[in-house]
């Protein structure tokens, strides 16, 4: 590969994690037609354009990733999806089929946590596409996604009560810190947005408890500290 074809995959890729995708997208289709004929950068590329709503473009790119690799989990997951949203119920079942079969060589140990952790996890990265871009109703559904597959992760019940607090519906995202908090007490980042919901609530005393509380189990999270800080400066007036 040569140095040139190397820096704009690196800089696509970066321009994807960083929620830019408009560059992604331009950076990325370069480097395909410079010859980078590459299963990730397909994906996303497919991604890029559900996220869009150019779900037949999506279907595209998803099929050329797993044309490239036919074991491509993640891509025969979000073709899945990407069927399902177009209505093409049938061929998004045989799809969830192969992604299953995909797996299927790992283990009865193994495989369904696995499977349903990639499924939880495909959600989620829509989640935070949507989130990015500003569609916060539909961040929220996606997240609710990954949690009827798996309940049990405490960070993706974060990430939606993010999503729920950009959404104006500060309530329902206590709630979901209430159920973080029941199962996992010592959950800093849950204790963090508990401190800034209840803060947006106008409840500045439940907010401080919260935040000392995080502050406690992470004494050197500077994060908190600011946020302690700023009500220590809204009670003395400066």
């Amino acid at each position: 590969m040569s140095r040139d074809l190397s820096t704009l995959i690196t800089i696509g890729k970066r321009a994807f994690e960083e929620r830019d995708f408009f560059r992604a997208e331009r950076v990325l289709r370069e480097a395909i037609e410079g010859g980078a004929s590459y299963a990730d950068l397909y994906y996303i590329l497919g991604l890029i354009y559900h996220q869009w709503g150019k779900l037949h473009q999506g279907v595209e790119y998803f099929e050329k990733a797993i044309g490239l690799n036919p074991t491509y989990t993640e891509a025969l997951l979000s073709l899945s999806i990407t069927l399902n949203d177009m209505g093409r119920y049938e061929e998004a079942k045989a799809v969830y089929q192969r992604a299953s079969e995909s797996v299927a060589r790992m283990g009865e140990a193994t495989r369904d946590s696995l499977f349903r952790g990639k499924i939880a996890n495909l959600h989620a990265e829509l989640g935070e596409l949507y989130l990015a871009l500003g569609q916060n109703e539909e961040a929220i559904q996606e997240y609710r996604n990954a949690l009827i597959v798996a309940p049990e992760y405490p960070d993706l019940r974060i990430r939606m009560v993010v999503a729920l607090r950009e959404a104006g519906k500060l309530a329902e995202g206590l709630e979901e810190v209430v159920k973080v908090l029941a199962a996992h007490p010592d959950n800093v980042p849950a204790r963090i947005q508990q401190g800034i919901l209840l803060y947006l609530s106008g409840k500045k005393g439940d907010a401080r408890r919260a935040w000392e509380e995080a502050l406690f189990r992470d004494p050197t999270n500077k994060l908190v500290q600011l946020y302690l800080n700023t009500l220590d400066r809204e009670s003395t007036g400066r």
